[in-house]
């Protein structure tokens, strides 16, 4: 006699594909062709904020009026809200995997310049990067939850925007233009009247000499990259970190604390999670950090589009620690440029293609790599 199964076992098969079917769609939909590799270890990302109103306006200026710029002038545009949102969707669909899909603050630390384009637009990566999901989405129309960033005021700042007074640094640049007046002056020619009663401040931020300047010697290069981070060396049981602790603050290069961080993930003593920084800044910030990095390729500062980012991976491959830098053009543009830094070779002296071993990359970047602010600035220690 022929068995026939019962109709509730046909239902129950049913039901249980129906399951799979659709767990397997919403995996693959939530991981959207994920590039994340197996060897990542860490990441420092390094973004531009959003597209910007006008900084500045002039009296003839015929878009001067706050229906042109509502938000005030240097304000994040909606173009760069969009823009940096973007941004924040790349990074999850290149990381999902090696980030968790649901925000774990142990994984990840955010630092932003103070300005609040730059505040507006780590807000919009992170909601990008971290939507709200399970026990996370707090308010079911609305596609974002709180995540903390972390900055410090202008007047304080030595992480992006370096306004911290540096006596070093402001003899080097003096001598600097000095040596460019006097070959200004070889030619013999004295400047027309008109050229005296010119704004030339304003001129050299629209010349190539305005940028070049940052990067003219050994002594400005180092300089122009000094940075102070909060760096995490201990965590608790629960993976978060007590940020603002006096024996937890580091006066160093950007470089210095992607090197520092790096290290930290690649000894295996060390409990360290964190598993991403995020550096929400400008411009200038990537530009003083391509020249730092000694990059092999040239990079204009006026070239750099919104949204730009440099991505600083640390991967493990066999054994060995190894780096990858990328850049990803504009929050427009989703492909990844390949980085080359100079002194990444290996024993024979052969270029070690795109990554570069950790141990090397740390030595070719010591010459600029300062460990105290006040001590490389040369400042006096009445004045600390």
């Amino acid at each position: 006699m022929q068995y026939k199964p019962k109709i509730w076992s046909w239902f129950l098969v049913i039901i249980i594909v129906i399951s799979v079917v659709t767990a397997g769609v919403r995996f693959c939909i939530f991981r959207g062709g994920s590039s994340a590799e197996p060897t990542l270890r860490f990441v420092s990302i390094i973004h531009r904020h959003g597209d910007r109103a006008p900084e500045a306006s002039y009296p003839l200026d015929p878009y001067r009026a706050d229906s042109f710029w509502p938000e005030g002038l240097g304000a994040l545009l909606q173009s760069g809200k969009i823009g940096l949102h973007r941004l924040g969707t790349f990074l999850r669909q290149r990381y999902d995997g090696f980030l968790a899909a649901k925000y774990l603050p142990a994984e990840i630390f955010v630092f932003s310049s103070f300005h609040d384009r730059c505040l507006m637009s780590a807000s919009l990566v992170l909601a990008g990067l971290y939507p709200p999901l399970g026990t996370q989405l707090w308010n079911p129309d609305l596609k974002w939850q709180p995540i903390p960033i972390h900055t410090v005021p202008l007047t304080h700042d030595d992480i992006i925007c370096v306004s911290k007074r540096c006596p070093l640094l402001s003899k080097e640049e003096a001598k600097w233009l000095a040596t460019i007046q006097l070959k200004l002056e070889e030619q013999g020619l004295p400047l027309p009247e008109w050229a005296h009663t010119i704004n030339r401040d304003r001129l050299r931020s629209l010349s190539d000499i305005g940028v070049l300047k940052h990067f003219a010697t050994p002594t400005m290069i180092k300089l122009k990259s000094v940075r102070t981070l909060f760096v995490p060396r201990k965590e608790s049981g629960r993976g978060s970190v007590n940020i603002g602790s006096s024996s937890q603050n580091y006066s160093c290069v950007l470089i210095k604390e992607i090197l520092m961080n790096m290290e930290l993930k690649a000894n295996a003593r060390e409990r360290f999670e964190r598993r991403l920084h995020l550096y929400s800044a400008h411009d200038g910030t990537i530009a003083y950090l391509w020249r730092g990095l000694s990059v092999t390729s040239e990079i204009e500062r006026s070239s750099l589009s919104y949204g730009a980012a440099l991505i600083i991976e640390l991967h493990e491959i066999n054994g060995k620690h190894q780096v990858k830098i990328l850049y990803k053009r504009s929050h427009l543009d989703d492909n990844l440029m390949v980085l080359k830094i100079e002194g990444c070779k290996d024993s024979r002296g052969k270029e070690t293609g795109d990554l570069c071993d950790l141990d090397i990359f740390s030595s070719a970047l010591q010459h600029v790599a300062i460990d105290n602010f006040e001590k490389a600035c040369e400042i006096p220690i009445e004045q600390t």
